[in-house]
């Protein structure tokens, strides 16, 4: 089972100078990649913190040399800002959407940034079926998204069914009843039939493919949405995250059976088991640029192309999970479920740099001469580096010491100094205990990847402890589960587009957010949008009427039935009644 890494690890700090020891004269660190003059003389640079003299480690084909590596390697990669392109053609950038006079971009326009509009479309015209089907009205666009916002709006409160939700009636004088037919226009009855008949894919009716294939159908074509909608219109940074996502799901699933959840995961290391989901996110904004939906190894081979047979299954998943960044450059930081040399090398082939945390995989990795290696102190590192058939250095091997050791395989960033981490811990002093500032050196390449990796794991905690739809809405059919989550995924990419595009200076509040939301998307006109009401029409002036005729026009009609209230009637209910203040 995979593991994950301790989040207490996160953050930066700097390495001791380089040393050498007394067996060998001192020597200057390199100065660029270039190959050595002779390779029956290996360079002697500048040694890491504990590095024994200039030496090498064989793993398996690989040579490893004990030197630092001052260079970044492949070169020095410039920071990169995101940006994500809107529907009406402008472009939000990053820190670049601030409050201002002429500021109007809404909650309900992030998510319309964020939702693809094909599949807005596509919801309609399935749910529009299956509703007129069962002999229901049929659906519009604004009625689905007054439907988003009746489940982002539900979890903001605590219920056991969904109908208190809809209870007019208070149980205690201190907490006012929801009233959501009140309050959203939405009753009930028409909740339960949308809740019942929204379809987010088509299913597949071909009969030659199989049962496993036609359950995901159920879902494929929202996921392929989203992808094609981040391709087209969000520009990451510099930095990528990839790592894996869990959908909550306890019903059926397996391999045993054709109805439930095609592939069901179990992870020790994760609080909830389901469909398992690997996706990819800018390291900076933390927006998804990618989702794949894990399916059995029998699929998996299937669906195989004959290159990919030949590389490991994580570096396979790797490629295709950042298939939409290859030719940028940019750094790839992955969960150690894809950390593999092999994989480094396959992201360099297609121009992409990789940094990861070595555990399972260390084929080719100099495993044994980083975890025998002597360490003085926490904080302390060391690195060793691999050089191409062309003589450049094209790897780089790292261990680092926080609380327990940490591994790298890089083929970015350097092994120098980076910015000290600091803590705040528990230590005795005296007889009484006192919180200190503890500092942590590390260096450069895990401050990279620190930075970067926890994105996805943020996103999850968006989804499933701050908007809580998996939680609140139960249901006994899992692809409403799984298209449940992929919408909870879009409703979080637009709190991360207008968290990240708002800067330092105004912190919004994520529930803040939600509500807001919720409240637009019950609101909204979306079905009359670009539509204008049409004023009265103004008369032309002209000349003055003539007086109307008798009998025509506004006048006074005289009553004629003047019957009066006598002493010897008791009925009030007469035609004409007596004045107050003559009384006649």
């Amino acid at each position: 089972m995979r593991a994950a890494l301790g989040s207490g690890s996160q953050g930066s700090a700097a390495l001791p100078p380089a040393r050498t020891t007394s067996s060998q004269p001192a020597s200057p660190p390199p100065t660029d990649h270039s190959p050595p003059a002779s390779h029956a003389q290996e360079p002697a640079p500048a040694l890491c913190a504990g590095a024994p003299p200039a030496g090498k480690v064989r793993a398996h084909d690989f040579v490893w040399f004990y030197a630092a590596v001052t260079l970044p390697i492949g070169g020095s990669l410039p920071r990169r800002s995101w940006s994500v392109r809107l529907l009406s053609g402008e472009t939000i950038f990053e820190d670049g959407d601030a409050i201002g006079p002429g500021r109007t971009r809404r909650p309900l326009d992030y998510i319309l940034d964020m939702f693809p509009q094909q599949q807005l479309g596509r919801m309609v015209r399935l749910t529009s079926a299956k509703l007129e089907a069962r002999r229901f009205n049929t659906t519009t666009a604004g009625e689905v998204l007054k439907f988003i916002g009746v489940l982002v709006l539900g979890t903001r409160h605590e219920f056991g069914s969904r109908a208190d939700l809809w209870s007019t009636v208070s149980r205690i004088k201190h907490i006012q009843a929801p009233s959501f037919g009140k309050l959203t226009g939405v009753s009930r009855d028409r909740f339960d039939a949308l809740w019942s008949c929204m379809k987010y894919s088509a299913e597949s009716v071909d009969p030659t493919v199989s049962s496993e294939r036609r359950r995901w159908s159920l879902v494929d074509a929202f996921v392929g949405s989203v992808n094609a909608h981040r391709e087209a219109h969000v520009q990451p940074s510099d930095l990528l995250c990839t790592d894996e996502s869990m959908c909550k799901w306890y019903g059926q699933g397996g391999s045993w059976n054709d109805r439930g959840l095609p592939m069901y995961v179990a992870i020790d290391c994760k609080p909830e088991n389901g469909c398992e989901i690997q996706n990819t996110a800018c390291g900076r904004s933390g927006i998804m640029l990618y989702v794949h939906l894990v399916n059995s190894a029998a699929d998996q081979r299937e669906r195989q192309s004959g290159a990919e047979s030949s590389l490991l299954h994580g570096t396979t998943l790797l490629k295709r999970l950042v298939a939409n960044c290859t030719g940028s450059g940019r750094i790839v930081c992955a969960d150690s479920y894809f950390s593999s040399v092999e994989a480094a090398l396959e992201l360099k082939g297609v121009c992409l740099r990789f940094i990861c945390v070595v555990k399972n995989s260390t084929t080719g990795y100099p495993m044994t001469a980083m975890s025998t290696k002597e360490i003085p102190a926490r904080g302390c590192s060391s690195a060793l580096y691999h050089r191409d058939g062309a003589g450049q250095i094209d790897l780089m091997a790292a261990m680092w010491v926080d609380r327990n050791r940490r591994y790298f395989t890089s083929t970015a960033s350097t092994c120098l100094d980076g910015t000290p981490i600091e803590r705040l811990r528990w230590r005795p002093d005296g007889e009484e205990s006192r919180r200190l500032a503890l500092t942590v050196p590390q260096p450069h390449v895990a401050q990279v990847y620190y930075q970067c990796c926890a994105q996805i794991d943020r996103h999850n905690r968006c989804r499933q402890d701050d908007l809580r739809l998996e939680h609140n809405y139960g249901t006994h059919d899992w692809s409403s589960r799984v298209n449940l989550s992929i919408l909870g995924m879009c409703v979080v990419d637009s709190w991360m587009l207008y968290s990240g595009s708002r800067g330092h200076a105004d912190r919004p509040i994520q529930a803040h957010f939600y509500e807001d939301l919720a409240a637009e998307l019950i609101d909204n006109r979306y079905d009359s949008m670009g539509l204008r009401d049409r004023a009265a029409p103004i008369p032309e002036a002209g000349p003055a009427d003539d007086p109307p005729s008798y009998g025509v026009g506004t006048h006074l009609t005289p009553t004629k039935k003047r019957r009066k209230l006598t002493g010897t009637s008791d009925c009030g209910f007469l035609v004409q009644r007596s004045c107050r203040v003559c009384k006649i």
